[in-house]
């Protein structure tokens, strides 16, 4: 595995470019985009707009989307480094405890 592909939403409701849309500002918002990437190049793999933004709002929610993406990568980074760690410490002590059977 090379990198993860991370997404978040932008959007806009009440007049508000806003992140991460909850289920009811998503449905009843005036526009929802989801952004997708690929953090280690920059790739941009999915946006998908449903609603209106104006060219200035669109380029705003794509900056907050990808700084979205940015942060949500590195809470996985540290999610799966932690989950790595304690399946090595498992494996680690079952070895031990066969050692000394």
């Amino acid at each position: 595995m090379k990198d993860l592909v991370v997404a978040c939403a932008a959007g806009k409701v009440d007049g508000q470019v806003v992140l991460d849309l909850c289920d009811a500002e998503d449905k009843l918002g005036e526009a929802d985009m989801p952004v997708a990437m690929i953090p280690s190049t920059g790739a941009v793999t999915l946006i998908q707009m449903d609603g209106n933004l104006s060219p200035e709002e669109f380029q705003k929610a794509l900056s907050m989307a990808v700084e979205g993406c940015r942060k949500i990568h590195e809470m996985q980074k540290e999610a799966l480094k932690r989950k790595y760690l304690l399946i090595k410490e498992a494996v680690e002590e079952k070895m031990e405890a066969k050692e000394d059977e």
